[in-house]
């Protein structure tokens, strides 16, 4: 009896102990084994991503995915997710949420990106989503982007180069045989006109090596040439001395300023004894046709200076 009580007790322990062996290694699968943090983050897609999913930090588990909420918001579908994080664990701000998958053949998981900054997130913060880093993501992207492509782009260019190609071999069926037709009768023309054009060809080569690249033209070019060196030396020259002339008015500025002062004073000199000069060459002017009026009249006044009797009578 004793020994049945033995073995009861001894199969219950062993029983009590692989649970709780069960119980601590499937905590240690889930990555939760105590307290944790809620952090959420809203992502894209979430591919792969299911309750119990695991959150790890720079690739080490940390916690594991406790919701996950669709939100609809300007015409797109977002997923928000509830990450329960080892409590006290360090979530530095700047940091990044992404699925990923550590291997080809890894289940994916929520793996967060230290960010730069000092400050920590506080428990319910939410941590920034960003685009997913894993092979599998990319390639189903890449084929969407392909399939677009091929609807939007491919198809239609497919479909207008056919119509093209088509409308080309309708004109080319109709017009074929005047086109060939017209070669035909260019071709026929030119063989016939060859000769000629090759002697005009042969003459105006001749033409040209004879008359007008010879050497007296050659000479011809060269003299003028030449002059327009030596016109280009003489200009060089007169800009020199024309350089050398403002300079020497730039260093005498101050006696061309003088000597434009003093012509302004003697300017003004004149103007204002100019009305008493005019009068006095009025005088002047008078006197001097009355006097060559008098000669006019009587000549004799230049020898004996007597007046005409029309004058009064008396002598000078």
């Amino acid at each position: 009896m004793r020994d049945a009580r033995t073995n009861y007790v001894v199969v219950g322990s062993f029983v009590l102990l692989m649970l709780a062996v069960l119980v601590v290694t499937v905590a240690l699968l889930t990555g939760r084994t105590g307290a944790a943090d809620i952090f959420y983050t809203e992502l894209p897609h979430v591919g792969g991503i299911k309750f119990g999913s695991k959150v790890t930090y720079e690739g080490f588990v940390v916690g594991t995915v406790e919701d996950i909420e669709p939100r609809r918001a300007d015409g797109r579908t977002a997923f928000r997710l509830k990450l329960a994080v080892r409590q006290g664990w360090p979530v530095p701000e700047g940091s990044i949420a992404r699925v990923t998958a550590p291997g080809i053949l890894a289940a994916v998981v929520v793996d967060i990106k230290g960010g730069a900054g000092n400050a920590l997130l506080v428990p319910g913060a939410t941590i920034p989503g960003g685009p997913a880093a894993n092979i599998f993501a990319v390639m189903n992207e890449m084929s969407g982007q392909v399939a677009r492509l091929n609807q939007e782009g491919l198809l239609p260019l497919m479909a207008t180069l056919n119509q093209q190609v088509a409308m080309l071999g309708t004109m080319l069926e109709r017009q074929a045989p005047d086109l060939l037709a017209n070669l035909l009768s260019i071709s026929s023309d030119l063989a016939a006109k060859a000769p000629r054009i090759t002697a005009d060809v042969q003459k105006m080569t001749g033409t040209l090596a004879t008359q007008v690249v010879n050497d007296q033209n050659a000479a011809r070019v060269g003299e003028s040439l030449k002059n327009v060196a030596d016109l280009t030396a003489g200009l060089q020259d007169s800009r020199r001395k024309l350089d050398g002339i403002i300079t020497a008015i730039d260093a005498n500025k101050g006696n061309v300023d003088q000597s434009l002062k003093d012509l302004r004073h003697t300017l003004q000199a004149v103007a204002r004894t100019i009305d008493s000069v005019t009068y006095n060459l009025e005088g002047t002017s008078r006197n001097v046709h009355e006097f060559s009026r008098q000669i006019r009249d009587n000549p004799g006044v230049l020898i004996g200076g007597t007046k005409g009797s029309g004058d009064g009578p008396g002598r000078r």
